[in-house]
């Protein structure tokens, strides 16, 4: 329980990475955010194939901007490399996140949307409609890739718990874990299980410079052994 309570503070502190094995502590857990989802949405809450922290990250249904509905692990984060923050329309002047990342989105250029994609979660479900977000994403030339994402007020502040660490546990920790999730953007690539987390001011460029740090690079094609050494007719140095 000790370990548990230390990972929990550095992550409310703003700790470089998530620990692998914060995710296997949670992983033994329930998942909680696994419920069934009722008739009245077009999802399914079913895990084929889950990777390896499918019981860490909730499987909440959620909705874009877009007005589509999509389960959160199962659909936009299983295998893919992801940037994750959260804000709010009505306090974007207090935290104005959306301005930086913008100028993150140019920076990944066509990258968006097929090798890294964008999710901003509101902590204002009630007020943050799919048609506020939609016209909120607008004003800011959101492009295909990044989904402003809303959902029941309880499940969006789950996701929020098992991301950025808010009031995760209190009753287990001395000290209370403070909000860190209007100060920080997430990234990860979970198909490989590499997770961390970046001031949400910090510069565009050194933003997605930490993001090329968790995604996968492709496997060599050539078989071909490279000799190290000499080349080959070189003339040998004699000891003396």
């Amino acid at each position: 329980m000790t370990d548990r309570r230390k990972i929990l503070t550095q992550l409310a502190a703003g700790a470089v990475t998530l620990p692998a094995v914060a995710l296997d502590l949670a992983a033994q857990e329930p998942s909680h955010g696994a419920h069934a989802i009722g008739p009245e949405t077009d999802c399914e809450c079913v895990r084929p194939d889950g990777g390896a922290y499918a019981n860490y990250f909730p499987n909440v249904v959620v909705q874009s901007h877009e007005g589509k509905k999509a389960l959160f692990y199962h659909d936009l984060l299983r295998g893919k490399t992801v940037l994750v923050n959260c804000m709010s329309v009505r306090n974007e002047e207090q935290y104005p996140v959306t301005e930086n990342l913008i100028r993150v989105q140019g920076l990944l250029g066509e990258r968006l949307g097929r090798d890294v994609f964008m999710y901003s979660l509101t902590v204002d479900p009630e007020y943050d409609t799919p048609r506020v977000l939609r016209a909120f994403a607008g004003q800011h030339g959101v492009r295909s890739g990044w989904s402003f994402l809303t959902a029941k007020p309880d499940d969006m502040q789950l996701l929020r718990d098992r991301l950025f660490a808010h009031a995760a546990t209190h009753q287990h920790s001395a000290t209370p874990v403070r909000d860190c999730s209007m100060g920080l953007v997430r990234y990860g690539n979970e198909a490989v299980g590499l997770w961390g987390s970046v001031p949400a001011k910090s510069d565009p460029e050194w933003i997605v410079k930490r993001l090329s740090w968790v995604q996968s690079r492709p496997a060599p094609t050539s078989n071909v052994f490279k000799r190290r050494g000499p080349m080959p007719g070189a003339p040998a140095k004699l000891a003396m």
